[in-house]
């Protein structure tokens, strides 16, 4: 049974103060100061710097919490993070839609952009393609909540995600793994470092896994989840000198993968009662088709220089160039009706960017004034090819017989290119008055401009039915302000506002030459903000809160056309307020007991949506939302530590994630959403083994624990108006060995 977590997430987040405070209490009736919880450093305001002086609403995971919590990709730290949703594309399980305080993209074409800003070591990644890969080597993953203004820019208007990866250690070292699991789950992993030499060091990590999908075909092709990965990742430091360092890396991932599986999961709207529907998750199925594989490719380059000027003053380059091929096969109607109707849809894509950013880092007035000045350019070029088929005449209407033929024949192919640019001059900077240096007060401003180029095309059985080109270009400046007050040397409040924007586009995949060419306006989001970040208990306890209201203007919303989810038609279409709140808790409850809670808040209204052909209010005649935006979000993990017992350590983690019912769509659906769900997952590792010269570790784990049955995304069926939908993984678990020296 699902539990509702805004009736016990106040309690058990004072019950965890509670508790911490007594075994910290009785330590200081023994006279013994015990260790505190570590310090956590990320680089959200473009410098280093320690979380709790960073007035964001911040969470970050590094490399061992991120083994604990089993985050194989970049999806799964969603369940880790309250306000976050990171949904796959039902067509590729390497491409995720992301939103973030309910701001993101059920649809992200090279003529548009995601809503959510995701790097990796700085550098941008502008398609959502291949960010559902797994990345080698990983040190960290920063969250930042919120729209992020001058230091991010572009396309952060819910927030942004910064990867970063581990640099070399110089110095020879070796750490290695091996998975298995059910489902046929094997992974083997490796990471090599080198030693120092002339100032030379590198960092080679690979990895390989295959997965068999959680939802067995019983027809022709893999099964529906099916993941097959493989990732690798060089990483060059040179430090000829204390104050110059270069940083070069080169990552390459590759994934073939099974489309998720949609299933009918309630009946017709238009009375079709012939038409068969399951409510609960189907274990496997017989499409009537063919069910392809898709493959996704992603590599990159990324060159970062650093020279320390001074003390107080320091230059970096930032290059970066990534690629993006994709070869998928959109079955979205991989069930026993739809499949009558859509084929596999192939959509080809390819995509190449180059950005170079120079930031200039420095101090003035005695340390008094820290300042970030930037400037940034970015380039993309893209193409897409989509070719959508029915396997049978519309006359035909269930029950089909048994022993029908299928005759496929061919919708409009689309074939469309993109390009991209963008530059931006920025500036941060953040004064502490020498007369009272608990108080902090940061401005930022940013100046953008961006530019789109399209031409598409589309065809039928050799015939063109239009070719069209359209270019525009927008301009934006946003700004950003924040009230920062040191209350002690553990306590410190803030205040901000944020602007924050996403770059104007097109319709690339419209269907005539108006709907493709007609450009939409950037989005906007205005952003007010109170937190505050705490430790207190002799640094045993730390409890960041923050409250958020924001206006959320311009949207772009993109629509599934009927008869035909794999084309859209996108415009801006109007107003939503946004209120809401978070909290993350993290307790050092005894020496061996680590308890983080987590819980995020959100009030969504959609006040105006204008039809753009009459003008008129939708809001006032339908239901529209904001999806992926959850009321409540809670998270849990417990992280204990057993007696010794002469051989190694035992750990115990145990994390837990309740997610409120959601949306699908921003447009009605019948009444179908994403009900609320609760996840369990579990590893237990014996760690701390000697084995010759190095240490091994044996770990036991499990995901979806309690085999919860929760729907991912959803869409509109045709012609019988079903909403057809995919479950996530069911039940799974593994047994990971490593070695590392």
């Amino acid at each position: 049974m699902a539990i509702r977590i805004r009736r016990f997430a106040p309690t058990v987040l004072a019950m965890a103060v509670a508790g911490a405070a007594a075994p910290w209490a009785q330590a200081q009736q023994d006279g013994a100061r015990a260790t505190g919880l570590e310090e956590v450093i990320v680089t959200a305001e473009r410098r280093e710097a320690s979380l709790q002086d960073t007035p964001i609403s911040v969470l970050a995971f590094g490399a061992d919490m991120l083994e604990k919590l089993n985050v194989d990709d970049l999806g799964d730290i969603q369940f880790s993070v309250p306000n976050l949703s990171m949904r796959q594309f039902p067509n590729s399980q390497a491409s995720l839609r992301t939103y973030m305080r309910g701001v993101g993209n059920n649809d992200v074409g090279m003529s548009t952009d995601p809503s959510v800003g995701v790097y990796i070591d700085g550098i941008y990644m502008a398609r959502s393609i291949g960010l559902g890969s797994e990345v080698a080597s990983l040190e960290r993953i920063e969250v930042l909540r919120g729209p992020q203004g001058s230091l991010y820019g572009r396309n952060t208007i819910g927030g942004a995600i910064n990867m970063i990866t581990a640099k070399p250690k110089g110095e020879w070292g070796f750490k290695g793994g091996l998975s298995a699991g059910d489902r046929d789950y094997v992974k083997a992993r490796a990471e090599v470092d080198t030693a120092r030499v002339a100032g030379l060091a590198a960092k080679l990590s690979l990895m390989k896994s295959e997965k068999d999908g959680w939802i067995e075909n019983d027809g022709r092709g893999p099964n529906f989840g099916d993941n097959d990965s493989a990732a690798g990742r060089l990483a060059i430091n040179w430090s000829p000198s204390d104050n110059f360092s270069a940083d070069y890396a080169y990552d390459y991932s590759d994934v073939d993968s099974g489309t998720i599986y949609y299933q009918n999961i309630g009946p017709s709207q238009f009375g079709f009662e012939s038409v068969p529907f399951r409510s609960d998750r189907q274990d496997n199925v017989r499409p009537r088709v063919p069910f392809e594989e898709s493959n996704v490719e992603v590599s990159g380059h990324s060159l970062t220089l650093a020279w320390e000027i001074s003390d107080d003053l320091t230059l970096k380059s930032l290059t970066g160039y990534r690629e993006v091929e994709q070869d998928i096969y959109q079955d979205y109607g991989a069930n026993p009706v739809t499949t009558r109707l859509f084929a596999n849809a192939p959509f080809l894509n390819e995509q190449d960017q180059f950005s170079q950013e120079f930031q200039l880092l420095g101090k003035l007035m005695d340390g008094g004034l820290e300042y970030v000045l930037g400037a940034y350019y970015f380039e993309e070029e893209g193409d897409e090819d989509t070719i959508d088929y029915i396997t049978l005449p519309l006359a035909y209407y269930p029950p089909y017989p048994p022993d029908m033929t299928l005759n496929e024949f061919e919708l409009p192919r689309r074939v469309s290119t993109a390009n991209n640019d963008a530059t931006a001059l920025y500036g941060h900077f953040t004064w502490t008055p020498a007369a009272l240096e608990q108080l902090h007060l940061t401005l930022g401003v940013r100046y953008s401009e961006d530019e789109r180029e399209i031409e598409t095309a589309q065809y039928a059985s050799g015939f063109q039915f239009f070719s069209t080109k359209a270019d525009d270009t927008w301009d934006n400046t946003s700004a950003d302000f924040t009230v920062s007050y040191d209350i002690s040397d553990d306590v410190n409040v803030y205040g901000k506002y944020v602007e924050g924007y996403k770059t104007g586009g097109f319709n690339i995949r419209g269907t005539s030459v108006v709907a493709a060419t007609t450009p939409v306006s950037e989005e906007t989001v205005g952003t007010w903000e109170a937190g505050i970040k705490s430790q207190f208990l002799d640094d045993r306890v730390r409890l960041n809160a923050a409250l958020f209201t924001s206006d959320y203007e311009d949207i772009q919303l993109s629509f599934a056309a009927i008869g035909d989810p794999t084309n859209t038609v996108l415009y801006n279409a109007g107003k939503a307020s946004i209120d809401g709140a978070e909290l993350d808790l993290t307790a050092l409850i005894t020496d061996s007991l680590v308890l983080t809670l987590g819980y995020g808040y959100l009030d969504t209204s959609v006040d105006e949506v204008i039809d753009p052909a009459t003008g008129a209010n939708l809001v006032n005649t339908a239901k529209y939302a904001l999806p992926s935006a959850p009321e409540n979000s809670f998270t849990a993990d417990l992280d204990y530590t057993f007696p010794s017992f002469g051989y190694g350590e035992l750990v115990l983690n145990v994390n837990y994630a309740s997610i409120d019912e959601s949306e699908f769509v921003s447009t009605p659906t019948f009444g179908y959403n994403i009900p609320e769900y609760d996840l369990w997952n579990a590893r237990l590792t014996l760690r701390e083994l000697c084995l010759g010269e190095g240490r091994a570790a044996v770990a036991i784990w499990g995901k979806n624990l309690a085999d919860e049955e929760y729907l991912l995304d959803g869409i509109e069926s045709f012609p019988w108006s079903q909403m057809v939908a995919p479950f996530g993984e069911s039940r799974t678990w593994g047994v990971d060995l490593t070695y590392e020296y």
